[in-house]
C-alpha cells in the first residue's frame, strides 16, 4: 500500500444524482448514516429461560423419561434505520428541488433512488452509496438577513428505505 492509498479522501468532492433532477451541484449532503438495532428476545419469539430453583431455593428434580432435544436458538433479528438525507445547495434560477417536492406532495411522482458518489482529487469516483426509494418530506428556503453577506441556500430533506454501499464504480461515472 502506498502512502497515497492510505490518505483519506476529501469530503468536499462529491456528486449527487437522481433521475428526476438535472445535474445539480450541492454544497452539502447530510444524513449518510445507518444504525443497527437488535430486537429484544421477547420480540423475537424466544421463550424466557425457566428458573434454576423451585421457588423455595431448591433445584427441581429431574424426571425420568426421554430426553428432550434442546430447541435451536434463533439468531437475533436486526433492524437498520437511517436518518433523513439532506441535500443543500445555493439558491439559483433552477427550481428542480422545489418542483420535485411539490410533485411528491401533489402525488404526481414516485420514490426515486438517490446516488451519492465520493470523488478523489482527480474527480474519479472512489466510493458511492444509494439511498433507495427516497421521497421529499421537507424543503427549506434561505434565511434572509438584510445585514449579512452570505450565500442564500435551500435544502431538500428526503426519507428513504435504506442506504446501500455500492462497489461497482462504473455506475457512478457521469
Amino acid at each position: 500500500m502506498t502512502a497515497a492509498e492510505s490518505e483519506p479522501y476529501g469530503a468536499h468532492r462529491f456528486r449527487v444524482r437522481c433521475d428526476v433532477l438535472p445535474k445539480l451541484g450541492f454544497s452539502e449532503v447530510r444524513g449518510l448514516s445507518v444504525a443497527v438495532e437488535s430486537a429484544n428476545d421477547d420480540e423475537s419469539g424466544s421463550e424466557p429461560r425457566p428458573p434454576d430453583t423451585d421457588g423455595r431455593g431448591r433445584r427441581p428434580r429431574k424426571r425420568p423419561g426421554p430426553r428432550r432435544r434442546p430447541r435451536p436458538r434463533s439468531k437475533p433479528r436486526r433492524e437498520t434505520s437511517s436518518p433523513p438525507l439532506e441535500l443543500r445547495r445555493g439558491v439559483t434560477d433552477d427550481r428542480s428541488l422545489w418542483a420535485w417536492f411539490r410533485a411528491w406532495a401533489d402525488g404526481e411522482t414516485t420514490p426515486q433512488d438517490v446516488r451519492i458518489c465520493l470523488l478523489d482529487a482527480t474527480g474519479e469516483p472512489v466510493r458511492w452509496w444509494v439511498c433507495r426509494a427516497a421521497t421529499p418530506v421537507r424543503w427549506t428556503g434561505p434565511h434572509l438577513v438584510a445585514d449579512a453577506a452570505a450565500v442564500a441556500t435551500e435544502s431538500l430533506e428526503l426519507t428513504h428505505e435504506g442506504i446501500h454501499a455500492v462497489t461497482d464504480l462504473d455506475e457512478c461515472a457521469d
